[in-house]
C-alpha cells in the first residue's frame, strides 16, 4: 500500500506526503469499518464501535462509577 514515494524527508524527520496520507486515512477508515463478535454483547460490532464502547468505560472508570476492565479479544 504505502510505499518509498508516499514519504518526504525533511530535516525534522520522514513524513508521508499528500498521497501516503490519503491512502493511510482511507485504508484505516476501511478497517474501522469491520466488524467482530463482541462475546458480552453477543453481536456484531465495528472496530469503530468498540473503540467507542471502551471509551465510554474508561468515562466510567474516571467518575469513579466503575472499575475498568478492558475488552481482551478471543481469536
Amino acid at each position: 500500500m504505502l510505499k518509498p514515494k508516499h514519504f518526504s524527508h525533511t530535516v525534522e524527520g520522514v513524513l508521508l506526503n499528500e498521497e501516503g496520507k490519503k491512502i493511510f486515512i482511507q485504508k484505516w477508515e476501511e478497517r474501522l469499518q469491520v466488524t467482530i463478535m463482541h462475546k458480552k454483547l453477543n453481536r456484531q460490532v465495528s472496530y469503530r464501535t468498540l473503540i467507542r464502547l471502551e471509551l465510554y468505560k474508561l468515562q466510567k472508570h474516571f467518575m469513579e462509577e466503575q472499575e475498568y476492565k478492558p475488552f481482551i479479544s478471543a481469536w
